[in-house]
């Protein structure tokens, strides 16, 4: 029996022929894509602003740019929903034009912060590199991101080769010389310009295989599987409301409730005026949830430790395995069917408009629960 010192070292053959997994194989990658600059928005409509995405590898997200520039004068006072709101619609499309996100600037600004894609979600307040402003002179800078890519081991991730066929963001800016939904309630004394980037974020082609001659994965898990984000509204709601959700056969992550006032429109009135007591949320012929507002903010609070703003009430399917946003598994999706009845069912308190956004995952396999490739 050899003694320990003189033991024959054996190479390791348990990993011979393994396949490396796409989340190891790739790595990120970031480019800048086009812009416009100097877009004149003191008109009621402004042009639609059409920017194309980069093509690379495969495609994890954008981040949108958007810079004010002029304004003058200490006339202006910002709505709620600003810097935001300078966008009134985003449309991120995919190589076929059909819509991947169609949202306001206010409502993609909560799908990206509750959304559940990062466990350090941006927070305009604390960091100046994501949201500036100009006081009263009616000036702001912000960055916007719109993920593809959720959960783990790039799921999402969507292929971009092509430069034939292109992502596309179409965006609707708002008047800044409009009250009503634009980014601010009295304007500047002199009309701000508007210019928009948009960089892209991406997971590299990887090659066949890896310098010690194991496979790579080289498309992500469960290729083709799609997040989408969508809106639904229904208006003037006042008593007994049973509210009927229509977005059903996929996979549900995240549902975001905006209430606002009917009269002024805004979250900040709702908050204080027209927010139910409780919310009832069914799914199918069971109870879900069944609340008061509080202990449903606590209970998302605590998932994500981020709070909610003035209207806003978020239902999440994202905190697997570890009670926490930012990398599940999948464990808490909703599955539905075309025939399912997801019903929200509360009394406001007074008149409000509410907006529902769905958040659903298209699945192409099973492999979208699965971590291991090949599975």
């Amino acid at each position: 029996m050899a003694l320990p010192s003189q033991a024959v070292a054996r190479p390791n053959t348990a990993n011979v022929g393994a396949v490396i997994p796409f989340s190891r194989a790739s790595r990120w990658h970031v480019e800048q894509g086009s812009g416009v600059a100097g877009v004149v928005v003191a008109t009621a409509s402004p042009a639609p602003i059409v920017l194309t995405v980069p093509s690379y590898g495969y495609l994890a997200g954008i981040i949108l740019s958007v810079v004010a520039a002029g304004g003058g004068g200490t006339a202006a006072v910002y709505h709620e929903d600003a810097p935001w709101s300078m966008i009134s619609r985003i449309t991120l499309s995919d190589v076929g034009g059909a819509p991947i996100l169609s949202l306001t600037g206010y409502e993609a600004y909560l799908a990206a912060k509750f959304g559940g894609y990062r466990l350090f979600p941006f927070d305009m307040s604390t960091d100046p590199s994501i949201y500036t402003a100009g006081a009263t002179s009616g000036l702001f800078a912000f960055h916007l991101p719109i993920w593809l890519i959720f959960g783990r081991d790039m799921l999402g991730c969507l292929p971009n080769q092509d430069a034939s066929a292109s992502y596309r963001i179409t965006i609707q800016l708002a008047s800044s010389l409009t009250a009503a939904g634009g980014p601010y309630t009295t304007q500047a004394t002199t009309a701000i310009t508007v210019s928009v980037n948009v960089h892209g974020v991406y997971r590299s082609q990887p090659p066949a295989g890896d310098q010690f001659g194991n496979r790579n994965q080289t498309a992500p898990q469960a290729l083709g599987t799609v997040q989408f984000w969508s809106a639904q509204t229904f208006p003037s709601l006042t008593g007994a409301q049973t509210i009927q959700l229509t977005r059903v056969g996929n996979l549900i992550r995240n549902h975001i409730l905006i209430f606002r006032d009917t009269s002024d429109g805004l979250r900040a009135t709702a908050e204080t005026s027209d927010l139910p007591t409780s919310i009832e949320y069914d799914w199918d012929s069971g109870v879900r949830f069944m609340s008061t507002l509080d202990v449903q903010r606590l209970r998302e609070y605590m998932a994500f430790g981020v709070i909610q703003p003035s209207g806003v009430v978020t239902y999440s399917n994202v905190s697997d395995p570890d009670f926490i946003r930012g990398a599940e598994y999948g464990d808490e999706w909703m599955p539905t069917s075309g025939s399912s009845k997801l019903t929200l069912r509360f009394t406001p308190a007074g008149t409000c408009n509410l907006t529902v956004l769905t958040n659903d995952i298209v699945p192409v396999s099973q492999a979208v629960y699965s971590g291991q490739p090949g599975n």
